[in-house]
């Protein structure tokens, strides 16, 4: 089926983008999946190709994924930290805590805080809804003592750190035990302290390496959070 965005919507009837219909070669009474304003996508029926119209026959439920990642994402600079909010968000996580950790080059204020908060939430909205996806939560900015807390309040059990310095391989045995809620924290330019990870670990983390390989601080939340989402939800494995 054919996936097409709607420029605007008057009750049942949808104005589809013009070019795009022409582009994916639409014909009358086609039955295409629509991206409405809104964010939500739908099942319509061509109505007319020449004023690119439809009508709606079905809206339908964002995409629900059997397991909900809960992803710790430490404050970078501020593009490379919305890079990571626009694709996690488009990946579909359930909730994104942003964390000031020791070694964070970023230490808001109470007030730069909340205005991260709602750049966030902006931004998470915009990119959720192009994917079909649940719109994910933002968590305020809170300290990493505060993760342990929060996951509590979750009923979040299965927490993994990704550190450089672990001595445990990551692989897929590692998720074959995971809950149906997953944590998962990585550390900013330079890293986690020993001390942060020794205070991770006591409250419920299992800290894991990826191997040799290097990869900017703001792409590493997309790499792993992508592969593991992947496994989880979408692969029997």
């Amino acid at each position: 089926m054919k996936k097409i965005r709607a420029l605007r919507q008057d009750g049942e009837i949808v104005f589809l983008d013009p070019q795009h219909t022409k582009v994916l070669r639409i014909e009358p009474d086609e039955t295409v999946k629509v991206l409405l304003p809104d964010g939500v996508f739908a099942i319509a029926k061509v109505t007319d190709t020449q004023k690119a119209l439809a009508q709606i026959i079905q809206t339908l439920p964002p995409i629900k994924h059997k397991y909900a990642i809960y992803f710790v994402l430490p404050l970078l600079k501020k593009q490379h930290t919305e890079t990571a909010v626009e694709f996690l968000s488009q990946i579909g996580v359930e909730k994104i805590i942003p964390v000031v950790t020791e070694r964070s080059e970023v230490r808001p204020t109470f007030e730069k805080k909340r205005k991260i908060v709602q750049r966030f939430m902006k931004i998470s909205a915009e990119n959720a809804r192009v994917s079909g996806v649940k719109v994910p939560q933002i968590n305020d900015v809170v300290e990493l003592k505060d993760i342990p807390k929060i996951l509590d309040s979750e009923q979040v059990e299965s927490r993994i750190v990704f550190w450089e310095n672990s001595k445990n391989d990551f692989d897929l045995a590692t998720l074959k035990g995971v809950k149906q809620k997953v944590a998962f924290i990585v550390g900013p330019e330079g890293g986690l302290s020993e001390i942060e990870i020794n205070y991770l670990q006591k409250s419920g983390f299992s800290d894991f390496n990826l191997g040799d390989r290097i990869i900017k601080a703001e792409f590493f939340p997309i790499y792993i959070c992508s592969v593991i989402d992947f496994i989880l939800n979408y692969n029997e494995y």
